[in-house]
């Protein structure tokens, strides 16, 4: 073994270069790094850092824990390092003081070239040292235990104590380093796991999820999908994630959603960004012409607040393992197809009644402990598991109507 033993979370042909990498990064540390001093913790109103190259359900995940920081600070000043794309999720929240830019390399999913890609890398990072160096932080947090943590800025800026995972490199630069536990954990928990020397504590039992977004009335939500207001709540079907490995075929959706034209009068609002939920919403509505006023495309019309308002209107939602399943389930009974997903890694955290049905091996016989929630292991998603989310769907009261506002 070269230099400190780490528990890399990567492969062995990525584990050794960050072993290599990390005997440099542990030998600077040792030196002039080791010596710096910003002065004793402010117990009483820190000021706080936390960091996150993850995408927007790591973002929503991580708000999470906004309240609880504030519960042991309640004069905390927290600022956020995260890409540009996780904007949407910090909008509006009153937890934050300011969010700072830095686009990883490794984590922007933008339709630009690798070159552009760390173009945009540099460029961030620069800027981002620059509107950070002048603050003296009590704390930093870094949450992403797997690729693309962001140590490699804390030589730049003055942070007095600084906690993270030292999982991918540049641990050195840490106070206190975290690895990753031998058995599966969900993500929030980690996220605790890195506050807890902060004396933040929670319980992923007891957590209250949240996302913070204007309330539209239901005539204002439908006017964007140029419908009028339906008189049954809406079914959601959000049959897109980010790889196209966990998606279902087309097919499985249609004789979903033909179901639930014949178990119920309500409409089926279809939304999602590809022309994947266009081919569904198409092929439904050839195949059931009647019903084609209770079929709704909302392809590309809805954002994230959208969809958190016409959750909390909706009698069900049926989803992948995606960020409108994490919305979803804040706002009405939510129904999971995990295909290829994390297991319990990221299962959704629940205010309402939600089923998680996946196959993910290592998850077979675990669950979260929250009120309402259920997983369930499957090793194919066929005709059985249609039959459970029927199933699941006629238990919740399908016919409780939206009160049209005036």
């Amino acid at each position: 073994m070269i230099g400190k033993s780490r528990k890399y979370c990567a492969p062995r042909r990525i584990g050794y270069p960050l072993q290599l990498l990390d005997v440099v990064v542990d030998q600077y540390a040792r030196g002039s790094y080791s010596q710096r001093d910003y002065g004793s913790l402010n117990t009483e109103a820190p000021s706080i850092l936390l960091m996150t190259s993850g995408h927007l359900g790591d973002a929503l995940i991580l708000s999470y824990a906004f309240p609880l920081i504030r519960k042991r600070y309640p004069k905390a000043q927290i600022d956020v390092l995260a890409g540009s794309w996780c904007d949407p999720i910090w909008k509006g929240n009153p937890y934050i003081r300011k969010v700072v830019h830095l686009n990883h390399v490794s984590t922007n999913r933008r339709p630009l070239s690798k070159w552009g890609k760390w173009q945009e890398f540099y460029r961030t990072t620069r800027s981002a040292i620059s509107e950070l160096r002048d603050t003296v932080y009590d704390y930093s947090v870094d949450v992403r235990f797997s690729d693309s943590p962001m140590h490699f800025v804390l030589p730049y800026l003055k942070v007095k104590r600084k906690f993270g995972f030292g999982t991918r490199g540049f641990g050195g630069l840490l106070d206190e380093e975290f690895f990753m536990p031998d058995e599966e954990i969900h993500n929030f928990d980690l996220i605790l796991k890195v506050l807890k020397p902060m004396g933040v504590e929670g319980d992923l039992r007891t957590v209250e999820p949240y996302f913070v977004h204007p309330a539209l009335s239901p005539t204002e939500l439908w006017a964007k999908m140029n419908r009028p207001v339906p008189t049954q709540k809406p079914v959601l079907i959000f049959p897109e994630s980010g790889g196209e490995f966990r998606m279902l075929p087309i097919e499985y959706w249609a004789k979903l959603a033909s179901r639930l034209l014949i178990e119920s009068p309500n409409s089926l609002v279809f939304s999602g960004q590809k022309a994947f939920t266009t081919e569904l919403y198409e092929r439904v509505r050839n195949d059931h012409p009647v019903d084609a006023d209770r079929l709704v495309p909302a392809v590309g019309t809805l954002n994230l607040q959208d969809i958190a308002s016409l959750s909390e209107q909706a009698q069900v939602a049926f989803t992948l393992d995606s960020l409108p399943m994490h919305l979803c389930c804040l706002g009405c009974p939510t129904f999971s197809f995990q295909k290829n997903g994390m297991g319990v890694q990221f299962f959704p955290i629940a205010s309402q009644p939600t089923v998680v049905v996946h196959n993910h091996q290592l998850s077979r016989d675990l669950t979260i402990d929250r009120p309402g929630f259920s997983s369930e292991y499957v090793t194919v998603f066929d005709d059985t598991v249609l039959d459970r989310a029927l199933e699941w769907f006629r238990s919740v009261n399908t016919h409780s109507r939206i009160t049209p506002s005036k």
